[in-house]
C-alpha cells in the first residue's frame, strides 16, 4: 500500500508542475504514476495519470491526442449506470469518483477542441449526472463542478450563447469563491469569466479580469494561465505592442520547459 499511496503523490507533484507550466518534468511524473497504478493494478491511479497527461496535451491545442488519453481514462474506471450514479460512486469512493468526472469533462473538451459540440454537450451531461452538488470536499466534490462550469461556458461560447457562457462562469465563480479553492482554480475561473465577457461584446469588462489574471498568474508562478491571459488581451486589443511581447516571452519561456505547442 506504501508504494501505491506514493503513486497518488507523485500524481499531485505531476499535477502541480504541470499548472506552473513545466510539461516535460510533469509528463516525466506522470510516467511514474502510471508504472505504479501498473505495477499494483490501480485503475484508478492510471486513470488520473492518463487524464492529466491529456489536460497538459489539451492545453497546448493537441486535442485529438488528448481524446485518446482521456478515452483510456474513463476505460480504465467505467461509467455507472445512469439509474443511481451517485450512490454507486459513494460506494466506491472519492478517488474514483474524481478519475470518472476527470476523464469525463476531459474528453467533453476535447471534443469541444474539434468543434464536435453536439459530443461535449452529451459528456458534460453525464458528467452532471455523476457529480455530487452535496459533495462539498475538494477533490471529488467542487473541483469537479467547477471544471464542468469551466467546460460548459467554453460550449456556450463555442455555440454563440453569450449569455449561457456568462451563467456558467458566474456558477464557477460562485464555487470558486469558497474557502479551500486553490489559487490556480480561482484565476482559472476568473479567465473564463473574462473569456464569456468578451462573448458577451463587454470588452471593457473581459480585458479588465484578464489583466487581473495575468497579474495573479505571474504572482503564482502560473504561466500556462499567464499566456493564456495575455493571448486574449492580445485578441481583444492586438496593437498592445506590450502585450504582443509579453505573450511571445511566454510562450516561448513554456516551449522552452516542454509544452508541446505546434509548430513550436
Amino acid at each position: 500500500m506504501g508504494k501505491r499511496t506514493d503513486g497518488y503523490a507523485l500524481w499531485g507533484r505531476a499535477v502541480h508542475r504541470g499548472g506552473i507550466g513545466h510539461t516535460a518534468a510533469a509528463f516525466a511524473l506522470l510516467d511514474g504514476v502510471d508504472r505504479v497504478g501498473r505495477e499494483h493494478g490501480d485503475d484508478v491511479l492510471s486513470s488520473l495519470a492518463s487524464s492529466t497527461r491529456a489536460s497538459l496535451l489539451r492545453q497546448a491545442g493537441h486535442h485529438r491526442h488528448a481524446a485518446t488519453y482521456d478515452g483510456r481514462a474513463l476505460l480504465l474506471v467505467g461509467v455507472a449506470s445512469p439509474g443511481a450514479p451517485r450512490r454507486r460512486m459513494a460506494d466506491e469512493g472519492q478517488w474514483r469518483q474524481a478519475a470518472l468526472l476527470d476523464a469525463l469533462v476531459g474528453l467533453a473538451a476535447d471534443h469541444l477542441g474539434r468543434l464536435r459540440l453536439p459530443h461535449a454537450a452529451r459528456l458534460l451531461d453525464r458528467a452532471r449526472d455523476h457529480a455530487d452538488p452535496d459533495d462539498g470536499g475538494w477533490l471529488a466534490g467542487r473541483r469537479p463542478r467547477l471544471r464542468i462550469e469551466w467546460v460548459s461556458a467554453e460550449l456556450a461560447m463555442y455555440g454563440g450563447d453569450a449569455a449561457k457562457a456568462v451563467g456558467h462562469a458566474e456558477a464557477g465563480c460562485r464555487l470558486a469563491e469558497l474557502g479551500g479553492t486553490p489559487e490556480r482554480h480561482r484565476v482559472k475561473t476568473i479567465l473564463i469569466a473574462a473569456a464569456a465577457a468578451a462573448t458577451a461584446g463587454d470588452s471593457r469588462h473581459a480585458a479588465e479580469l484578464a489583466s487581473d489574471v495575468t497579474r495573479r498568474a505571474a504572482d503564482a508562478g502560473l504561466t500556462p494561465l499567464q499566456w493564456a491571459s495575455l493571448a486574449l488581451r492580445n485578441g481583444l486589443d492586438p496593437r498592445d505592442e506590450q502585450v504582443t511581447e509579453e505573450l511571445a516571452r511566454t510562450r516561448s519561456e513554456l516551449i522552452s520547459r516542454g509544452v508541446p505547442f505546434d509548430n513550436a
